[in-house]
């Protein structure tokens, strides 16, 4: 991927950011659903209730997913190619390869 695409990437990711974490938050809570259905492990579980407000729910259960694993996330991103030595960070922290 050459420089300008990337910077175009970002460019939009950040214009598209807030329906993107609303995509997110959905996408969890409703994959978080399906294995409490699919899962008879936890069919002890009583859904009914919970689903009665269902933003609250999304919002913890996308709390919750968060919590666990942000630290693993970031520490994904840290080892990514981009952290090598051949990159540096600009003053505006766009990521830019070192030639």
């Amino acid at each position: 991927m050459t420089p300008p695409q990337e910077e175009k990437i970002t460019e939009l990711i950040r214009k598209y950011n807030d329906i993107l974490l609303i995509s997110m938050r959905l996408a969890v809570a409703e994959d978080f659903l399906n294995l409490l259905i699919l899962n008879r492990d936890d069919q002890e579980f009583e859904l009914k209730d919970l689903l009665n407000n269902k933003e609250e729910f999304t919002n913890h259960i996308m709390k919750q997913f968060l919590k666990i694993n942000s630290s693993p996330i970031l520490e994904d991103l840290r080892s990514q190619e981009f952290n090598s030595p051949d990159f540096r960070r600009n003053n505006k922290t766009k990521i830019h390869k070192v030639k």
